[in-house]
């Protein structure tokens, strides 16, 4: 028995015997023994008092007429309230058949009339414990319910605030929108976008590692540092800068082991130049006009975090008038397929490659595709896609 179990308490007994001797010589035992003890000769009356009491046991009669221990084992043991009551029957020696049928329908032993006083008590504090034992778990339980509905509750408004910190969508001067899906534990991506000063846009995506409230912690932690261009003495403008600065910031060693991916990108709208660095991150595909396939936009930095002796380099390319990028975390494309294999990022860029030239990127059909290819509206990890088009 568990150290932390309540103590065995006298409880309160319902003795249901259509003889009246039987139930006085049944209660003079056990009320000697501290027990509560009520009475009642009917079956149906006996199933309406259990409903509406607290009773810790009762003593049923196998042959009671009206409703026998057999009727009433069917009954109570359907009822969610009064399953779980332990039922002794009291049985005469010629009742055999029957006691054996109460106890494959539930019942929890039987007594022989007259019932020896030692045996009796034996078999009720038996049946007691056992009860409160199944009382104890019955409360571990509702407990660790409430833990888990309060927990749950957490991590759904830990997602809100999530949702509450990503872009809204623009519109000019050019279009940028993304769609989000967070895998079924809180996770670690987080993006966002915006403008550094009236020339300079800036993009961006982590994906930090695992699952759960220290990633996401993390995640949005850095996301805040970006939004706002808070790591002092940086240039925003020079994303090798900004990465190798996060680098700094962000040692794994007091991040709990944690560290994170990074893609993060400048679009100069003078020039129509974008400037990218990336620590660890699938790279961004940028699709040109009159072009099949993409560019891979990546400078192969490891993960942010990892190392402090990391370094940082940052390239640039033209983007035309037309082009579409996008920006996304692994989630988009390592997809356990249901033949086993698991979907590449060259597919994923086959995939993005047929989207209409002469339509706005469809996000919504892009996400149904990753969806069917994984065979479930749920993902394995956080689902992240960002696209800009030029």
């Amino acid at each position: 028995m568990p150290t932390d179990a309540p103590a065995i308490a006298q409880g309160r007994i319902l003795i249901v015997d259509h003889d009246g001797l039987s139930r006085e010589s049944l209660a003079a035992k056990l009320e000697s023994e501290g027990y509560a003890i009520e009475f009642e000769e009917d079956g149906f009356k006996a199933l309406d008092r259990l409903g509406g009491g607290n009773f810790d046991l009762v003593l049923w009669e196998v042959q009671l007429p009206g409703l026998n221990g057999l009727d009433m084992l069917k009954r109570l043991r359907k009822d969610a309230l009064l399953q779980h009551i332990p039922v002794l029957l009291i049985s005469e020696g010629r009742d055999m058949d029957i006691v054996i049928r109460c106890i494959e329908a539930g019942a929890d032993d039987y007594l022989s009339k007259p019932c020896n006083p030692a045996l009796l008590k034996a078999r009720i504090r038996a049946s007691m414990e056992r009860k409160s034992l199944h009382d104890h778990e019955q409360q571990l339980l509702s407990r660790f319910r409430s833990q888990q509905q309060r927990i749950s509750t957490e991590l759904a408004d830990a997602k809100t605030y999530l949702m509450s910190l990503l872009p809204p969508p623009l519109h000019e001067p050019f279009v940028a929108d993304w769609r989000f899906i967070p895998s079924s534990e809180l996770g670690g991506d987080c993006f966002g976008y915006h403008w550094i000063d009236e020339d300079h846009f800036a993009l961006y995506l982590l994906d930090v590692c695992g699952h759960g409230v220290g990633s996401a912690l993390l995640s949005v932690t850095v996301l805040n540092v970006l939004r706002s261009n808070a790591l002092n003495g940086v240039d925003f403008r020079q994303p090798s800068e900004v990465l190798s600065a996060a680098n700094q910031a962000f040692p794994m060693e007091r991040q709990n082991n944690r560290y994170f991916t990074l893609w993060y990108g400048v679009y100069q709208r003078s020039t129509r130049k974008l400037t990218y660095s990336s620590g660890g991150h699938p790279p961004a595909l940028l699709f040109e006009p009159g072009v099949t396939e993409a560019k891979k936009l990546s400078t192969h930095g490891m993960m942010v975090g990892g190392l402090s002796i990391s370094r940082y380099t940052a390239q640039s390319c033209e983007v035309p008038v037309g082009s579409r990028l996008f920006l996304f975390c692994d989630g988009a494309y390592e997809i356990t397929l249901p033949e086993g294999r698991t979907y590449t990022l060259d597919e994923l860029a086959g995939q993005l490659a047929k989207l209409p030239a002469d339509a706005p990127v469809d996000l919504d059909a892009i996400l149904a595709q990753i969806r069917q290819l994984c065979g479930s509206s749920e993902l394995e990890d956080d689902f992240s896609l960002i696209t800009i088009q030029f």
